[in-house]
């Protein structure tokens, strides 16, 4: 398998530096996350820094973990380490030859990608941090919508709708009121329900419980809108990546009070499992927003909690 290393590069505008691949090469005229091989005895920071003063004559000073993914070619295997890069010195510039092109992280679709880039494409366009929200105790409760939207003027930009208490007649209604939410703050509501009541309700996308999960055999929704996972243990997350879901979350990594007896995976194990999926993978179990660099340093694309993102700080 050949490892290679890419840079998903940052401007001060918050544009994504994309190089087109030279028309000789492997995949080539499509584009690409610049970056190239690592050679033998380098470090993956060394080999991104090299790679990216090579390419594009930038000096790499800041950047950190963002996927792992292998992918299989007809004609050859490879490992994608790619990392963000957010502090960088230089003027970029096609040294090779390549034409290089800024664009936002919404316009990345407008793009032809080779296969591999599309773990990456998701990983650049989800947040660190997903909102799983506790149960709320009826339909009507006022403290549960004021909180959500103290949550959303705040970092949460992507949220998992639970309320595994109500009818389904009263979690659509919920789902409505938390969806106006959402829309005026520009982030995304994933219902933890089936692929028809987040089509009914018109959200950004579902939530599949492990259950729900193991039960199809193909992607039971369209590219359009995001399919998000429960997974523990290896035989799920390969089930995720056969459906094709848009991104996982991954737990216990600790004992957590809600399921003090389910064993913890520890940050290990968690790599490990990490390692084999498709799609990025959110850190789940007695998280906290402290975590979020070490979830990084361990695969994961960031944390998903419940109490750590809903109760208030000070």
């Amino acid at each position: 398998m050949t490892h290679v290393v890419a840079g998903v590069i940052y401007n001060a505008q918050g544009k994504i530096l994309l190089a087109r691949r030279l028309e000789h090469t492997h995949q080539g005229g499509l584009w690409e996350f610049p970056g190239g091989k690592c050679e033998q005895g380098e470090s993956v920071p060394q080999a991104l820094a090299r790679e990216l003063q090579e390419e594009l004559g930038i000096v790499v000073q800041q950047a950190r973990p963002l996927i792992r993914v292998a992918h299989a070619y007809p004609d050859k295997k490879i490992l994608l380490d790619v990392w963000r890069v957010e502090a960088w010195l230089g003027a970029p510039w096609g040294r090779e030859g390549q034409t290089v092109q800024w664009c936002h992280a919404q316009d990345l679709k407008k793009f032809k990608f080779p296969a591999a880039n599309v773990p990456i494409i998701r990983a650049v366009q989800l947040p660190s941090l997903y909102l799983i929200t506790p149960e709320p105790i009826s339909l009507t409760d006022k403290k549960f919508f004021y909180r959500l939207e103290a949550c959303l003027e705040g970092t949460s930009s992507l949220v998992q709708l639970r309320a595994k208490n109500l009818s389904d007649r009263d979690y659509c209604y919920c789902a409505e009121k938390a969806l106006k939410l959402c829309d005026r703050y520009h982030a995304q509501l994933l219902l933890n329900a089936t692929p028809e009541m987040a089509l009914s309700v018109g959200t950004h996308g579902v939530h599949l419980n492990s259950k729900r999960l193991l039960a199809y055999t193909e992607r039971p929704l369209g590219t359009n809108l995001l399919i998000a996972g429960s997974c523990h243990t290896l035989e799920e997350i390969e089930q995720a990546n056969r459906i094709n879901t848009d991104f996982i979350v991954l737990s216990p990594v600790r004992t957590t009070t809600s399921h003090p007896d389910a064993p913890p995976l520890g940050w290990h194990k968690f790599y490990q499992l990490t390692e084999q999926a498709k799609c990025p993978v959110f850190a789940l179990g007695g998280m906290s927003v402290a975590d979020i660099p070490k979830s990084w340093a361990h695969g994961a694309q960031g944390i998903a909690a419940i109490r750590a993102l809903w109760a208030p700080r000070n």
